[in-house]
């Protein structure tokens, strides 16, 4: 849904660059603001038909390649949201006179069934001629640094309550699945 639990939301594009590396099967991307919490999150999943398209659109590759500079590069910084990890990427950019800082909550999907915070089980599947076909999803939620990082717990929260049905679905979509539907991803 567009609007849900207080939060409103709205269509934002993905950037050409973007979309041209990632050759993608579905994108949404929403920016939701609940106005009642004074917060704003932007919630992007993209689904590539090929899992090998994801790897130039994982954080720490694309966000640097946009001028965004990676924080706290070497911490390994994770949350763990209805027992699922998810990965955890802050960056900073300055623009001219303008700063900002991001904070970028990503996930990825596979057709095996498993949610993953692993570029390397990503690429494993990739390597596999019969499962790479299936492709992988990958959910990011962007949480702007203006932020208090104590709202960041409960915003990723609804968020990925907002994207589960689309989570769902492509974790209920299995090879076998897609097999039984002519080969259709």
């Amino acid at each position: 849904p567009i609007d849900i639990n207080g939060w409103v939301g709205r269509q934002v594009e993905l950037p050409q660059s973007a979309i041209n590396l990632l050759r993608p099967n579905a994108i949404l991307a929403r920016q939701y603001l609940n106005k009642e919490k004074r917060a704003l999150a932007t919630l992007m999943i993209v689904q590539c038909k090929d899992t090998r398209d994801m790897a130039g659109h994982y954080p720490p590759v694309c966000y640097p390649s946009n001028g965004w500079l990676k924080k706290n590069d070497d911490l390994d910084q994770r949350v763990i949201i209805d027992d699922q990890t998810i990965k955890v990427y802050e960056f900073h950019r300055v623009a001219g006179r303008v700063e900002r800082d991001i904070t970028i909550y990503s996930l990825f999907a596979l057709p095996t069934g498993e949610l993953t915070t692993s570029m390397t089980e990503v690429r494993q599947l990739s390597a596999n001629h019969e499962l790479r076909k299936y492709g992988a999803a990958q959910i990011q939620v962007l949480i702007d640094g203006d932020t208090d990082p104590k709202d960041h717990l409960w915003i990723l929260e609804d968020m990925f309550e907002i994207a589960r049905p689309v989570i769902e679905a492509v974790l209920d979509a299995s090879p076998q699945q897609a097999q039984n539907r002519g080969g259709e991803s």
